[in-house]
């Protein structure tokens, strides 16, 4: 019954993915026409133009940009639908799938998500800690970090407070609403283990942190998904959940996010303008606070 129900919502957080996207294109391309056939408001500004011609010169320009305009939409097509959505479904999509295939064998087999339990805390052994806790919200706090240290990113800091809303308010929906239907055990006892609602905030966190400083450098993404990936660990090294729990729990985490950042409009905000950091005096120390007028 669980394998049954994470199937049913792996096909709808996809399908989702990939409507959104068709919605997005279907929008864009009528932004495109409108502006196309405004084109043709032609003014009468003499009587005696030829009215056949007239005619004939609208049709031209109609099938000039019924023309421009396929070939946009194809490009608008290869741009939005393809390399974009498609390519941000494929990692959360292998998450979900191959946290339910630990699900599916035999509790001896190798990849049975109960010999994998056994195997980390064989290699984590007496592991009592809360560190996960904290873990899970650290990538999130570099994000606002380097933002305040003035590290270009991709986001003002508005447009970055709304963006992490969204993407916070959709990761619990989808968590919150999965834990009762689903009602999994916890391998130390008690309900709602599926999916790791740490694991998907550590991955949320990370793909912030992603998605605004990737072009800085990569070595801040691959330290961002290293720390969620360590919370994902402790939390089975605490035998607080399964391996299908973090792994569902992560592609979760990756995949609200990606969908906020791919639909967020840039309505508010401008450009980073302050700069705060460290400062040390002679008598102590405090804060420098700068802004670009």
């Amino acid at each position: 019954m669980i394998t049954r129900r994470l199937l049913f919502i792996l096909v709808i957080l996809v399908m989702s993915q990939v409507l959104f996207s068709q919605v997005t294109y279907f929008n864009n391309s009528i932004a495109l026409n409108s502006s196309r056939f405004s084109d043709l408001n032609l003014p009468i500004t003499s009587s005696n133009i030829n009215i056949s011609l007239k005619y004939d010169h609208i049709s031209n320009r109609f099938s000039d940009t019924l023309a421009v305009k396929s070939l946009e939409m194809n490009m608008m097509q290869n741009q939005l639908v393809r390399p974009q959505w498609f390519k941000a479904a494929l990692v959360p999509a292998s998450l979900i799938i191959a946290g339910t295939i630990t699900l599916l064998p035999d509790s001896h087999s190798l990849l049975s998500k109960y010999t994998i339990r056994d195997k980390v805390l064989d290699l984590f052994p007496g592991v009592n800690t809360s560190i996960d806790d904290y873990l899970q919200y650290a990538p999130l706090a570099a994000v606002f970090g380097l933002k305040a240290a003035g590290v270009k990113s991709r986001s003002d800091f508005v447009n970055q407070a709304i963006i992490t809303a969204k993407a916070e308010l959709l990761m619990t929906v989808i968590v919150r609403g999965m834990k009762p239907w689903i009602a999994s055990e916890r391998p130390s006892g008690g309900k709602n283990s599926m999916p790791s609602g740490h694991a998907a905030q550590a991955f949320v966190s990370a793909t912030i942190l992603d998605m605004e400083y990737r072009d800085a450098s990569p070595w801040i993404s691959v330290g961002g998904y290293a720390v969620a990936t360590t919370t994902a660990i402790y939390r089975m090294a605490n035998n607080q959940h399964w391996i299908s729990d973090v792994l569902i729990g992560a592609g979760i985490g990756i995949f609200t996010t990606k969908v906020v950042y791919y639909t967020h409009r840039y309505r508010w905000g401008k450009k980073n303008n302050m700069v705060i950091l460290p400062a040390i005096y002679k008598n102590g120390g405090g804060l420098s606070f700068a802004m670009v007028l």
